[in-house]
Order: C-alpha cells, then structure tokens, then sequence
C-alpha cells in the first residue's frame, strides 16, 4: 500500500534553521520506508529564499491562510487508498482547526502533531474553559512533545502522548567562523543571547542582572534577534531612561549562527519558558560556556551547564560574575555528550518509530 506523509507548518523564519534541517533528515529516513512525503507551507512564505531553494528538492505547496485553502489542499495532498498521515509543526490555531475538521471527515488519515512549546491551560476563568476544549479538540492521534516537559503539560490522553528531545544539525555549526559582528576584545566579556521575544526569553532579567556589573567588569551583552528588533529596542530604552546602553549590541539573525557563538565568552538562556532550548546545545557544540535558567525544556544535563533560578536576578548577577572569576570549564567533555545525546538521525529514526507504532 502507498503511504504518504503531510508535513503542515506555519514555519516562516527567514532562514532553515535546525527545525528545517530535522524536517529534510526525517524526510529521508521516511523515503527508506517508503512513504511519500509532502510539505504544506504557508503562502507568505512563498517569496523566502530558502524555500524557493529547498521547492527544487522536495514536494512543497502553499496555502492560503483561511480554513476552506487549509481543507482543500489537504484534500488533494492524501490518497483515497492508502496510509495518511498529517503530520503539523509550529500550526497557528486557525490551522490546527482546519487541520482537525479535515480529519473528523476523513477517517484514512492519521493525524499526529509536534508541540515545540508547552500547552498553557493556567488562564482565569473563563479563558481557561475556552483553552481545554481547544486542546480537546486540537488532540491527535498521536501528540509529540519535543522535550519531555512539554509531553507532560499536555492535558491529553497519556496513551496519545510521547515526546522525542530535539536533534541538531550539526553540519550547520562546522567551520572556522570568528563573529565579527561583535570583535572579540581581550579586555572585554562577550556574553551572547537570542531575545526576539523580550519576556519569554527573558532578556528584561539579564538586563537587571549585568546592569549591575557591566562597567566594572566590562561585559558586553550581544543580542541576537531574529524578528521584532524595533520592539525588542523600544523595551530596552524603556528600562534604561529612553536610550539602548553602549554595552548592549544588537544583532541581526544570521544563517551563520556559529560565527556568533564562536564570538562569545558565555551564552546565555535567561527565558521564562521553552520547549526546548536548541541554542545551549549548539553553543556547546561551538565551545562557549553555557548558562540557563532553571526551567523545564532546557538540557540542563549537558556537562558544565551553569544554572541559575528562574527570574531571579541576584542569582543570575553571581552566576555570571562566578564564571567571569572561574574559566574552569568541560568543554570537550560536553561537546563530545551533545554529540551523541543529539544526532539528528537518530531523532529522525525515533520519530519514524512513534508514528508507525
């Protein structure tokens, strides 16, 4: 029997990035078992380069974002005889919805769904009604989380839930890249984050925390943005009086991620919440010392990871100032465990495994 795959996912960074790497890497293990596989982007995304690239390898179509396009091209995407499966990643609501009312009405079609955040359901009343019967409805046949703390937030059957910890790419990071976005000076102690969302990735709570300390020990904070900089900007100069410090450097996103790592003294997770935390692995990777708050979905087992309490500024404060005092570190150690805790194949193989359980 034919077998076809659906991937469907409003994904529209402005580069691949690892979630893209995955997707190519599960394509190709699905490939050797024997199922077509089909990508369903969203068409504002139609215009990016790397998805025009990428449309000269794989099967890749676009839909409106407007339940009645979702349905249709789900509809010519599935075969009448034989194995569906509609897999989503990164689906907004209205596509979820769609992608839900689709299967309701076609009962040869597996529906499987990838969480790469955590499902929130702590709203007041009467949000929080609205949100569990949502999440009812949304419910797949099958639920991925991508970190075993999302899995466990999902207020789903247990049966219906399993989780497969993220992969990365690590041919993405190989290189002799040095970061010339911000020059690597002797006298000063570059420290590195992504901060397109001010408050989940906690960029306000380093900012408390080396306001403190940035002038005495001469700390340079480079933050990364992938999207939202006019934002991310206009909230810095809200803590700071109506300007952006000279210790702060904005960076724009970069299909050269390594450069930035290769740059940094520390990088550093300060967020609130996550799914799971790509940058701490690929940091590791490159050789930079990490630091992450004490939060579900972060690999806080990698050897060397520092920690620090969630939102706690003082402890942040000492952390940092501990690792500026301290280089001792398990570099090659930590480097060598990511290596083998997160090969993208092997994540690839166990994603093949759970949906054809």
């Amino acid at each position: 029997m034919r077998k076809n795959i659906i991937m469907i996912t409003d994904y529209a960074a402005p580069y691949e990035g690892n979630f893209i790497a995955s997707m190519k890497e599960f394509e190709k293990i699905a490939k050797d078992k024997n199922y077509q596989v089909k990508f369903l982007f969203s068409e504002r995304t139609a215009d990016i380069q790397w998805i025009k690239k990428m449309a000269l390898e794989y099967k890749i179509e676009f839909f409106a974002e407007d339940m009645t396009s979702i349905m249709n091209i789900l509809s010519k995407s599935i075969s009448r005889n034989s194995e569906n499966i509609v897999y989503s990643h990164f689906a907004k609501h209205k596509t979820q919805l769609a992608i839900k009312l689709f299967r309701m009405l076609h009962s040869n079609v597996k529906l499987v769904q990838h969480f790469h955040n955590h499902c929130k359901v702590n709203y007041p009343f009467p949000k929080k009604q609205f949100m569990k019967l949502a999440y009812k409805l949304y419910e797949g046949d099958l639920n991925i989380g991508c970190s075993k703390s999302v899995a466990e937030s999902m207020p789903y059957s247990k049966r219906k839930v399993t989780f497969v910890d993220n992969a990365i790419d690590f041919r993405r990071l190989d290189g002799n890249a040095v970061g010339n976005m911000v020059k690597k000076d002797d006298d000063k102690f570059v420290i590195l984050m992504f901060g397109f969302n001010y408050e989940r990735k906690g960029v306000d709570i380093a900012l408390k925390a080396i306001r403190q300390i940035a002038d005495e020990k001469k700390i340079v904070l480079a933050i990364s943005l992938a999207t939202n900089k006019e934002i991310v900007e206009n909230k810095i100069k809200s803590q700071f009086e109506g300007e952006i410090p000279d210790w702060i450097r904005i960076l724009p996103p970069s299909e050269n991620v390594s450069e930035y790592y290769y740059m940094a003294d520390l990088f550093l997770s300060a967020a609130r919440e996550e799914g799971f935390c790509y940058s701490l692995v690929e940091a590791t990777y490159c050789g930079t010392r990490c630091m992450s708050s004490r939060i579900g979905g972060v690999p806080l087992d990698i050897p060397g990871m520092i920690s620090f309490e969630n939102e706690n500024v003082e402890d942040l404060k000492n952390k940092i100032l501990g690792t500026i005092e301290n280089d001792e570190n398990k570099l090659e150690e930590a480097k060598k465990y990511v290596v083998e805790k997160y090969d993208l194949s092997k994540w690839a193989k166990e994603i093949m495994k759970k949906l054809e359980a």
